[in-house]
Parts: C-alpha cells; structure tokens; sequence
C-alpha cells in the first residue's frame, strides 16, 4: 500500500483593510537567538570527551576493539552474546553521524558493557572492569542527557519508519528487507512486495532502518535525479 500523501493548499494571502492605518504595536525587546547548531556542538563535544575518557581509561583498552572469540578461546561466545558491541564501534558510528540521535549512542555504550557482565562472572577482571567504566559513563551521561530532548517512542519510531522505507531507493529497500529477516521479522513475498512484521522491531533494529533513511537522504542531497519508489 503507497504512504498516504497529504495535499496541502497553501494560506490565502492577508486581506488588507482600507482607511486609516492602525498605530504600529509597541517595540518589544528582542528574544536573543537561539543558537542551535552551537548548542549541538557543544553537546557533542561532551560526548566525545566522556568516550574518550572511557576509551582512555587504564581497562579502557579491553572494550576497544570487537571480542575475538576464535583467538580468545571463547567457543560460546556468539551463543551467549547476540549482539556484540564495543567502544571502537561506537567511535567510529559517533565519527560518522551514524547515531540519529544521543540516546541511542548510549544504547550502545551501555549495550558493550552489559555484554561483558553478562558472559563474565562477578569478581573477574572484565566483569569488574565493565562495572567500574559503566559507572563513570552514567555518571557523566547525567548533565548530558539533562539537555538532550526526550527520545520518541518505539511505537512513534516504527509508525515513522512504515512511512518513510517505501520512499527510499530499490536498493537500499533491499537492505532494509535483510535486516528484517535477521529478526524473523519478513512474513512473506508477494509480486516482489515483502511483507514485514514492525512489531518484532527492537531499537537495535530500528536504529539500523533509521540509518537507511538517512543514507537515502543523502544520496537525495548528493543525486538530484534520485529516484524513490512510491
């Protein structure tokens, strides 16, 4: 089923009234501007000192870099931990304007160290470690998060991304189909048309589908004759 488009008439202009002009309202003194785009990069710079302060932290270096099962020994790995995470992944997602917003780079600082107390037992030096960096990053996430607007909903998100997927290009659909399926969340095919189950959208998920949109977005910026399909 094509998104709905909403046709919108644009305001008829003012009417101007004939006779005596009315007095001008008084001068009010001037709200100062609103300097969003330096608030944000205030905000992220806040950010980026807060992970740099985890990436350089003495046991900063264990979480630094994807775990290595096979040259670990660690057999289970994949069987206990479905979606690894770590500091140099979210460097680099940071760097890249990966994150559509804030609350879901702390998602995945928060994703690296709940793996680490989860596959290690209490009183080992990495679940220890995790522990220890976890506490210093809410303690430092507090005033960043106090400034940050509340993040929409899962249920917002998933109504947003049912608009906004069937707008992007053929290929970029595809890609959206096989993180789908990498939830179980395709129901089936019909005339090339996939039929998908947003419910089974977790976060993890929807943050991969929002960064879809905004690939899409930038090839639109990038590629003036883009084409979507509607």
């Amino acid at each position: 089923m094509p998104p709905r488009r909403l046709c919108v008439s644009p305001s008829p202009p003012p009417r101007r009234l004939h006779g005596t002009p009315s007095p001008p309202p008084p001068s009010l003194p001037k709200k100062p501007k609103c300097h969003a785009g330096a608030h944000l990069a205030r905000t992220l710079e806040c950010v980026r000192m807060l992970l740099d302060k985890l990436l350089q932290h003495d046991d900063g270096w264990v979480f630094a870099k994807p775990v290595d099962p096979l040259s670990l020994g660690l057999r289970d790995y994949y069987s206990d931990i479905s979606d690894p995470m770590d500091l140099g992944t979210v460097s680099r997602r940071l760097e890249g304007g990966r994150y559509t917003n804030l609350h879901s780079f702390a998602r995945d600082v928060r994703l690296t160290f709940r793996n680490a107390m989860a596959y290690n037992d209490k009183g080992d030096d990495v679940y220890e470690s995790a522990a220890e960096l976890s506490a210093i990053f809410e303690s430092g996430w507090t005033s960043i998060q106090q400034v940050l607007p509340s993040p929409p909903s899962i249920m917002e998100r998933r109504m947003r991304l049912k608009d906004e997927l069937p707008r992007l290009s053929m290929e970029l659909q595809r890609k959206a189909v096989v993180v789908m399926k990498d939830i179980g969340a395709c129901l089936q095919e019909v005339n090339g048309k996939v039929e998908v189950d947003f419910d089974k959208a977790d976060e993890a998920t929807l943050d991969k589908l929002e960064w879809l949109v905004v690939l899409g977005s930038m090839k639109q910026v990038q590629d003036p004759a883009y084409k979507c399909m509607l």
